[in-house]
């Protein structure tokens, strides 16, 4: 894990920057204290919900009534 202290980060960010996108992990330091972390943005490991599948098991694939844009349509004072 690589290090760097408050006063570097706005001279070093870049190179910073790119210890993280390389998968290094590194700690800011204050006075010696680790004060944050910069990681790298992990990869989504949860997948993302399929809204149009449960979608269509609840209403199956044509449900009743008016098209969305037929709905806009009639608000808006046209015809659909």
């Amino acid at each position: 894990m690589k290090t760097a202290s408050v006063q570097q980060l706005p001279q070093q960010w870049p190179e910073i920057l790119r210890w993280v996108a390389a998968g290094e992990d590194v700690q800011v330091t204050e006075q010696d204290k680790v004060i944050a972390r910069v990681v790298p943005a992990a990869a989504s490991t949860v997948p993302q919900p399929d809204f149009l599948a449960r979608a269509k098991a609840i209403w199956g694939e044509q449900p009743a009534g008016k098209a969305l844009s037929e709905v806009v349509a009639e608000a808006r004072g046209g015809e659909s």
